[in-house]
């Protein structure tokens, strides 16, 4: 049986340009930070990014980082800290497609 654990680099260099990548929480505590900041140390690009319940810090790292294309989602916000700049400035400026699953 192949091993499912693997040291954070390796698991980012496993995640090619324009590849989909699905988040499943929006809450501050839980998103996989450590692994998203490694992956924008690897230099992925153009990533399809889908979250469900809902994008928070987890998206808008991706998003300020420059490594999403295509956003699916039915929000985007810091939970009582309000809304995620870097989505919302990208969005405003057109930097990514939006694809609304409300």
């Amino acid at each position: 049986m192949q091993e499912k654990l693997m040291p954070l680099e390796e698991a980012a260099a496993s995640v090619s340009n324009g590849a989909l990548l699905g988040l499943t929480t929006s809450t501050l505590d839980n998103a996989p930070m450590a692994f998203l900041r490694e992956l924008i140390r690897h230099g992925v690009k153009q990533l399809r990014l889908v979250t469900l319940t809902g994008g928070g810090l987890n998206a808008d790292l991706l998003i300020g980082a420059g490594v999403v294309a295509e956003y699916e989602t039915c929000s985007c916000a810091l939970s009582t800290y309000g809304p995620a700049p870097n989505f919302q400035r990208a969005l405003r400026a057109g930097l990514i497609k939006m694809k609304d699953s409300t």
